[in-house]
């Protein structure tokens, strides 16, 4: 039996954690998962079925709320001792992995973490006290990695960081890229798409203030591009009441909201300032969408400059950015059947299995 999950609620971890789940069961192996309650509306009923929640973690107050009750502890204890799982797979951490990776060890089980941002080298691009903040989860993080028999990282950009803050790992490392659900029904024309896409929340890593400016020298220059910034944040800041700018606000938006906007956008806008690797850019190839980015951390290794998308350097000129995006307009046609092909042949959960034996052994 093979058990996988995340215990801290961000929704692009249910596809991962639910592509590996699929992967597992067409070749054979019982699959379990290990879920916070706050995933449980995104889950259909099969995997409902299959899962035991822990705690409803959604951010650090709910997880230290959710480590402190010493029920949640007993119950991880109690399903791993009567299950016992070959292999416990947890993506994204939480203070409850620790008990989760002690309680699998102790039971004769492997216990694989996905390390999907080792470390960060400019935590400065993060501002204000997240950027604090990372230095204690690199802290945590590496305590849990004591205990890690199988670490998987998804980009080289993640492995040479992983290698520089854990050079002390005797674990196995391996290199898996990141793997999505394929729920795509159809891909839009172009003529059925509108929107120049930021996803958000607009945290300052992400570079919200480039795409204002390039949505501010849309409006003043006339050329008529609508922009959209999809987000589970609410924003508040007067600043994003522009011309042209729609804003999707939703705290839970389903794969298939999610799916159909990004089907609706002629590129997806990613002006990022530190990137290990992209969920927003394979989600986006998923549907045939561009993108245009930045050229920093492990982006380049999944951004194909004029192909599937265009690059920029994180200090260019908006004139810049707007020659990427009327490229990618204007090569929509030749340029969306390269992302879907890319995701296709890379990223989809039918890849996985290229990966499990290593993975399963």
């Amino acid at each position: 039996m093979i058990f996988v999950g995340s215990l801290q609620y961000s929704p692009v971890y249910k596809t991962h954690c639910c592509a590996f789940g699929k992967a597992c069961e067409e070749e054979g192996y019982d699959v379990r998962y290990l879920f916070s309650s706050e995933y449980k509306w995104m889950l259909s009923e099969d995997v409902i079925k299959k899962s035991f929640f822990i705690g409803s973690s959604d951010n650090i107050h709910q997880m230290v709320i959710d480590t402190l009750n010493l029920k949640n502890i007993s119950y991880i204890n109690k399903i791993i001792s009567e299950k016992t799982p070959t292999h416990v797979y947890i993506h994204n951490y939480h203070l409850l992995n620790h008990y989760i990776a002690s309680a699998v060890k102790n039971n004769g089980g492997k216990f694989v973490y996905h390390v999907h941002e080792p470390y960060v080298e400019n935590k400065a691009a993060h501002r204000g006290t997240q950027q604090y903040w990372l230095h204690i989860n690199e802290l945590m993080e590496e305590r849990l990695l004591r205990k890690t028999d199988i670490a998987i990282v998804s980009s080289n950009e993640a492995s040479r960081l992983f290698d520089m803050r854990y050079p002390w790992y005797e674990g196995i490392k391996i290199k898996i890229p990141l793997m999505y659900e394929n729920l795509i029904k159809n891909i839009n024309s172009k003529e059925e798409r509108l929107y120049l896409t930021f996803i958000g929340p607009p945290v300052p890593a992400k570079g919200p203030d480039i795409f204002l400016k390039i949505l501010d020298y849309s409006n003043e220059k006339e050329l008529n591009n609508e922009f959209l910034l999809i987000t589970r944040s609410k924003i508040l800041d007067k600043k994003y009441d522009k011309k042209n700018l729609t804003i999707y606000y939703k705290s839970k938006i389903s794969d298939e909201e999610f799916g159909d906007l990004i089907n609706k956008s002629l590129s997806v806008i990613t002006p990022y300032r530190r990137e290990t690797q992209s969920s927003v850019v394979l989600v986006s190839y998923m549907y045939g969408t561009p993108v245009v980015s930045t050229n920093i951390g492990g982006l380049p290794e999944f951004v194909r400059h004029g192909e599937t998308g265009y690059l920029v350097h994180v200090n260019a000129t908006v004139e810049e950015w707007i020659r990427g995006i009327n490229y990618t307009i204007n090569n929509f046609n030749n340029m969306t059947v390269k992302c879907r092909r890319y995701f296709v042949k890379n990223h989809s959960e039918d890849n996985w299995k290229k990966y499990l034996s290593d993975l399963l052994r």
